[in-house]
């Protein structure tokens, strides 16, 4: 009777699904670490930082870290795309996984607020604090985002609304 390589078989869906959600250079990674160097996910101590994530999608572990908080910890500052000598785009490949993880309903409690404030204002962070930064180096209060345009604001609200976000109950 032939051996059936289950791992190998999920391997392929997550790769699959990583590349449809917008993360097509997963495939490219050589796991040099270049971009954990210089990620602050992986300076804070997340488990999961863009060169394991990335390693463990590789190797079709999707069911051991789709619950994992660590991918919402992503600030997208694109430091890992800048030094990443294969192309690889770390960033789009973390929020590739996440799609996943919010069409799974896995998303972490941590990015409540920024789901809501996205949902509400028309951007994921947007505080009093942070609008008192940008006055104070000489930028306009808002950003120049869907914030400021209330069309734009409503197709938010409609796209959230019919998604499977929508049954999470955070708006």
């Amino acid at each position: 009777m032939p051996t059936v390589n289950l791992t190998q078989m999920n391997t392929h869906e997550i790769i699959q699904k990583v590349v449809e959600f917008g993360g097509d250079g997963v495939v490219k990674c050589i796991q040099c670490g270049a971009c954990a160097s210089i990620c602050p996910v992986s300076h804070a101590g997340f488990p999961l930082f863009c060169k394991q994530l990335i390693r463990k999608v590789q190797t079709g572990y999707e069911e051991e870290i789709l619950d994992d908080p660590s991918t919402w910890a992503c600030v997208a500052c694109n430091r890992c795309v800048e030094v990443c000598p294969r192309g690889v785009n770390p960033t789009e490949v973390i929020f590739a996984f996440r799609r996943i993880q919010a069409n799974e309903l896995a998303i972490s409690t941590s990015s409540l607020m920024s789901q809501s404030n996205l949902y509400e204002k028309g951007h994921a962070v947007l505080s009093g604090e942070s609008k008192k930064l940008r006055v104070k180096v000489g930028l306009p209060e808002n950003p120049p985002t869907s914030v400021n345009d209330e069309k734009a604001q409503k197709e938010i609200q409609t796209l959230l609304d019919n998604s499977p976000m929508a049954d999470l109950g955070i708006f």
